[in-house]
């Protein structure tokens, strides 16, 4: 068997992820047949996917694969949403798999100060959540579009409102997901919580989010 040789060659050295999303990645190679070959590596988006409603049951629904393998057994999934996300938020902020968030799950069973947090919009948890998990959707967050829910958030996440500015002596250990790895929300999140100064210490992130829970097999509910 012949070996497949992979030379990397980046447009410029000072591209960060984000941008070679956008720009790709041009890689070079030898085929099995000693043929040279080009390839950019970057996501594409079919014209026709570009019309597809954004909405939970679409998004998140429907099945894939052989017509012969059992419904049960079988997901699917968008692939062209979003921006992919970097494995790490911050060097502070744990970035969570499956395993660590079933162990948080199951911590937090006999812990309130720690909160699994689904981050997207209501009509998303509605649809459906990872089981445990509360709603504080991240536009609630922003202070300046929604004083009233921001503040009824804050509270929910343990941060109380001084004279002085906010009080983190009680704040929760959070755990916050939203759609999948393409996903903004539970971004936006945390970017909204540490910039009003809770520690990061206290926020991990489940990347994988909804649709890598749902890949794997693991339950969801739908809140009452």
């Amino acid at each position: 068997m012949k070996k497949i040789i992979l030379s990397s060659i980046l447009t410029s050295a000072l591209l960060c992820a984000t941008d070679l999303q956008s720009i790709g990645v041009d890689v070079s190679y030898t085929d099995s047949n000693d043929e040279d070959k080009n390839i950019t590596i970057i996501r594409k988006t079919p014209d026709n996917c570009k019309t597809v409603k954004f909405d939970p049951k679409t998004i998140l629904g429907g099945n894939l694969v052989d017509a012969s393998v059992p419904a049960e057994c079988k997901k699917t999934f968008i692939t062209y949403l979003g921006k992919v996300s970097p494995i790490k938020y911050s060097d502070k902020v744990e970035t969570y798999g499956e395993v660590e968030v079933l162990e948080f799950i199951d911590k937090a069973k006999d812990d309130e100060n720690m909160l699994l947090v689904d981050s997207r919009t209501t009509d998303w948890y509605l649809n459906q959540t990872i089981p445990s998990a509360i709603n504080v959707p991240f536009i609630y967050l922003n202070k300046g579009q929604y004083p009233d829910d921001f503040l009824d958030a804050i509270d929910t996440l343990g941060v109380e409102v001084t004279k002085d500015g906010y009080d983190f002596t009680n704040a929760k250990e959070l755990l916050l997901f939203c759609n999948g790895v393409w996903c903004g929300q539970s971004p936006l999140s945390m970017k909204n919580l540490i910039s009003i100064g809770y520690p990061e210490e206290k926020l991990k992130w489940y990347r994988g989010g909804i649709q890598s829970w749902l890949s794997l097999g693991f339950p969801t509910i739908k809140p009452n």
